[in-house]
Parts: C-alpha cells; sequence; structure tokens
C-alpha cells in the first residue's frame, strides 16, 4: 500500500520523513534528549541521543514497511512528529504516536496533527483499531485523545499489547500505559 507523502490541514501538515534533512535531526535530537517529555516517549527511542545515531534512525523510519512517520510542520517550522505502525503479524490495530517541541505546546497542535493523521488513517479502511498508549498518570494526554475520539479499552489492552509488544502488561509492576481506542472501518 502507498501512504501518502504529505497531510495538508488548516493549521498544520505532515510531511514524511526525509533522511537527508538536517532539520529534522535538529528537532528529534531536541525531543530525545528532552527531560521533562522522556518518561512518556518509546524508551526505545531514547537510546537514540548523538545526531549520527538520529540520522540512522530516520533513515531506517523513513523506508520502514510496517511504520510510517512524518514531520509536523506549522508554516515553515517543524514542530515535532507523529506515526502509525503495526506488525507485521498482526495488522488489525494501528499504533499512534506524536510528540511536539516545547516551543510549541499547548496551541493546539499535536491535537490538529492528530486529527489530520487519524482522519487519514481511517480513510484508508486498513486498520480495524487505531490505538494510542497513554502513561498513566499523564492526564492532558488521555483528555486529548478523548477528544480525539479514543475511548478506553482495557479488555483490547491484553490482546493488543501482547501482539504489539510481547507481553499482556497486565501484571501490576508491567503496566504503566492505558489503551486508548478508536474503532476503525476495515
Amino acid at each position: 500500500m502507498n501512504f501518502r507523502k504529505t497531510l495538508k490541514g488548516e493549521i498544520c501538515s505532515l510531511t514524511r520523513f526525509n533522511p537527508g534533512d538536517e532539520r529534522t535531526v535538529d528537532l528529534i535530537k531536541d525531543l530525545f534528549n528532552e527531560k521533562e517529555i522522556a518518561p512518556f516517549l518509546n524508551q526505545e527511542y531514547l537510546k537514540n541521543k548523538t545526531k549520527q545515531q538520529i540520522r540512522r534512525w530516520i533513515k531506517e523510519k523513513s523506508d520502514h514497511p510496517y511504520e510510517i512517520w512524518y514531520v509536523i510542520k506549522s508554516k515553515s517550522n517543524q514542530i515535532g512528529y507523529i506515526c502509525f505502525k503495526w506488525r507485521k503479524h498482526y495488522d488489525d490495530a494501528c499504533e499512534i504516536s506524536t510528540a511536539i517541541h516545547k516551543d510549541h505546546r499547548g496551541l493546539k497542535l499535536g491535537f490538529h496533527s492528530s486529527k489530520l493523521l487519524i482522519d487519514y488513517i481511517l480513510g484508508l479502511r486498513k486498520f480495524r483499531y487505531l490505538v494510542g498508549y497513554v502513561f498513566l498518570t499523564n492526564k492532558k494526554a488521555e483528555y486529548n485523545l478523548r477528544k480525539l475520539g479514543f475511548r478506553m479499552n482495557n479488555r483490547l489492552h491484553r490482546i493488543i499489547t501482547k501482539e504489539f509488544y510481547g507481553s499482556d502488561g497486565s501484571s501490576k509492576e508491567d503496566r504503566k500505559y492505558n489503551l486508548m481506542v478508536i474503532y476503525g472501518n476495515k
């Protein structure tokens, strides 16, 4: 399936990762080295701290067959990233993930970029579920996902987390996130 390279919205746009774009490298470096959001990001991403590591990471993500990564742009500024990903063996669900640079938070750009991507994904008719993991204490992110139409679903949490990450995440020690779901139209 071919995925669009650019999605245009009213106040922001999404452009697929370009491995040669140094502005994207600088943006991702800032995000992955920001202490305030580090607990909320995928810990695998945070292993990439240097520009060289981030260039390799961006190249890998720009060519990935099961992950579609976009830079969020507002006017001419790159302000964050957003992606959706699924597993080769399990394409009933896709996970949406986003991060906004600290200089652009609170401007509703995260909401608008997420809405733009969600509408696009639903239009693909490829997935039964769109999911987002929310850190248990991140009530602001949970509220924003609810505004976008997501609902908490603990039954699917075990199923989807097992398929995506190999563990169902149900034990008290393992559970750090709530699963939020939008039902797609596959």
